[in-house]
């Protein structure tokens, strides 16, 4: 069984408190489209894309990717962004992070947060995962939680690394 993260965005991938300005490519959903092969990047908004290409935190996307790669983990985003964009959006969003193949859902669109995601790890089963948020959720998900200080970090990678591990070994 695939371990899952549960995956906030802002304060975990976006950084709240950016120090520079995004840069704005207009030409970037056509260079994703070619780059991809894929010419739905050409229905995105640009304003979308953009965010995402030079406003997400590099080497905290590289992290969460390493996380994915390490463990084989899946993605089930818990953000606010499952409010406001379709499952298609965010479909791209991860492939432009080269993890579209991890991405499986999203939590159901209500709050509380640590209640829809209790509910999906009830409804699937879930016996191995990390809730990753800028949210504090360590009292609601003892040792099965990651709170990020404006971004995913290295401390945080390891810190998952030894939850995940932990958890492998108890669910054997």
């Amino acid at each position: 069984m695939h371990p899952v993260l549960f995956l906030d965005i802002d304060g975990v991938l976006h950084p709240q408190r950016s120090k520079t300005t995004a840069h704005f490519d207009m030409d970037l959903n056509k260079k994703l489209a070619e780059e991809y092969m894929d010419p739905h990047f050409l229905d995105l908004s640009p304003y979308f894309t953009n965010h995402i290409f030079y406003g997400f935190d590099q080497k905290a996307c590289s992290l969460i990717a390493a996380l994915v790669s390490r463990f084989d983990a899946h993605i089930v985003l818990t953000s606010s962004w499952r409010m406001v964009y379709t499952h298609q959006e965010l479909y791209y969003l991860f492939k432009i992070l080269h993890m579209e193949d991890a991405f499986v859902g999203i939590t159901k669109k209500r709050t509380p947060r640590q209640d829809v995601i209790r509910e999906y790890i009830e409804d699937h089963d879930i016996k191995q995962y990390l809730v990753i948020d800028d949210q504090d959720m360590t009292k609601a998900f003892p040792f099965h939680a990651i709170h990020t200080q404006n971004c995913f970090n290295e401390e945080d990678y390891h810190i998952a690394c030894t939850l995940l591990e932990i958890q492998h070994v108890q669910n054997q």
